[in-house]
């Protein structure tokens, strides 16, 4: 098997809930943070093990789907017969300031959401078509970031089991009923009374907590897991408080097992990024933003640069979500981190294309001693012998970092944070290019020449394998 891989699913199940955008919104570029930690952690304990189980809980479900149905009744003959989600979000924008001289439609938009609740066919098939509308956009932009789920499972998916929980609840005196509301009572580690967890309104309407509630139930009694991970952003650690806390309440001893990843927020420098539409910026637009610029550096770098041959175009697109992703996973998850597109596409910075540079460099030195015939075969396996020439210390050197590779997995998965990966694929840059510049690796003796390919073949591999569990594709030039 490869170096680091461990046999699948030969460790217990981890069951990961991330990304989580909501339907009908755009995907946001703050959604990365979370959606490329998970991606990453979800590849990683695939790798390393781990039976992975990746959920997708899509915000799909709420008052904002009465909002949404109100809106469209009002502004929806003028919407496209095949709307995007951006005409959504335009019908919902006016539907909010038409509201604010008109309070009586946010009436509206809670009845309509109760009969969405109750089941109604009308409001079902305007929920549906939302649903289908944003699943198409947000599956496209998964695709830019070879992403895949295991389950779409959005808050409607547990919609059948939530009246049972509330009675469950109610009978077991867990719930109290509070100004007419259902809520569970919460208090601090001291026994200080903090927000109570509400299940049910006064209305009738459930809230995303009760959601979040069931669904935790639902994935343990399918999946019996040893770990689930939230990776949620930071402002909803209260939340996952009261959730854990009822879960606990209940008499579920493997909410132990439950943790909330908290992920920080992208600052903006730059306010154009920040105020392009109303005051969001799509990842789609960022991404096309980093192609733009790698076009641009590529063909000052090369002016017989060709940008119709698809190959460079897909070269480009590697180069560009490489270095996004590469961006947001060098940077701690948790913190909040100031967004800086052209300190990402810094080809000599710590960066994702000076890491995919790095890779590329090691292949042409493999094809470089394929064309002088040092090697018979593009890829140099793994010799015991050959070990035996490696002796310069920036040789040995660079053995030890690329042996700690199965090490910066387990600490990436144990943290939960991809930096721990990313700043190990520095360590190796630094280390390959010592060795490098020291130690010529064509045209030795042929033993050594063999010894030396073996190492930048070790690194390489060991680079390809970091990159692309990261989400990063390697392009085939730069």
């Amino acid at each position: 098997g490869f170096y680091g891989k461990i046999k699948p699913k030969s460790k217990g199940t981890w069951v990961l809930e991330y990304s989580s955008p909501n339907v009908a919104k755009p995907f946001q570029i703050y959604h990365l943070r979370g959606t490329a930690l998970g991606a990453a952690l979800s590849r990683i304990g695939k790798f390393r093990g781990y039976n992975m189980i990746s959920i997708n809980h899509l915000g799909d479900w709420g008052t904002q789907y009465g909002k949404l149905s109100i809106a469209y009744k009002l502004y929806g003959s003028n919407l496209p017969k095949e709307p995007s989600i951006a005409d959504l979000v335009n019908i919902y924008v006016k539907f909010h300031k038409e509201a604010e001289n008109n309070p009586s439609l946010e009436d509206d938009a809670r009845e309509a959401f109760l009969k969405l609740e109750k089941g109604d066919p009308e409001m079902t098939d305007f929920w549906k078509k939302c649903v289908d509308i944003s699943l198409k956009e947000f599956k496209s932009i998964y695709k830019r970031l070879s992403i895949e789920f295991d389950h779409y499972w959005g808050e409607s998916h547990y919609q059948d089991l939530l009246l049972p929980l509330i009675e469950q609840l109610k009978e077991k005196a867990i719930a109290t009923q509070s100004e007419g509301a259902w809520i569970v009572p919460v208090n601090d580690k001291k026994g200080n009374e903090l927000a109570p967890l509400i299940l049910q309104k006064k209305d009738g309407a459930t809230i995303y907590a009760t959601r979040d509630l069931a669904a935790a139930i639902y994935r343990y009694e399918k999946f019996n897991f040893e770990r689930m991970t939230y990776i949620v952003g930071a402002e909803q650690k209260l939340h996952f408080y009261q959730i854990f806390y009822a879960l606990e309440k209940i008499g579920h001893p493997w909410v132990e097992k439950c943790e909330h990843v908290p992920t920080g927020l992208y600052r903006f420098k730059d306010e154009k990024m920040s105020t392009r539409k109303g005051n969001f910026v799509t990842l789609e637009n960022v991404l096309d933003q980093a192609k733009e610029k790698v076009q641009a550096i590529m063909q000052k770098k090369d002016d017989s640069f060709d940008l119709s041959d698809p190959v460079n175009q897909k070269d480009i697109e590697a180069i560009a979500v490489g270095a996004v992703l590469y961006f947001d996973a060098s940077s701690d998850p948790s913190k909040d981190v100031d967004f800086d597109l052209d300190r990402a596409l810094d080809f000599e910075g710590e960066t994702g294309p000076h890491l995919q540079y790095a890779h590329t460099r090691c292949l042409s030195i493999l094809r470089k001693a394929k064309d002088a015939k040092e090697i018979t075969s593009t890829t140099v396996k793994y010799n015991e012998e050959l070990v035996s020439y490696l002796t310069h210390p920036l040789e040995l050197e660079l053995v030890k970092t690329l042996g700690q590779f199965p090490h910066h997995l387990d600490r990436t998965l144990k943290y939960a944070k991809a930096s721990q990966l990313a700043h190990y694929l520095i360590d190796i840059t630094k280390s390959f290019n010592s060795f490098y510049r020291e130690c010529r690796v064509l045209g030795n003796e042929p033993k050594l020449t063999q010894a030396r390919l073996m190492l930048v073949e070790a690194t390489r591999k060991v680079l390809a394998e970091s990159l692309e569990l990261l989400g990063i594709s390697l392009p085939s030039k730069m």
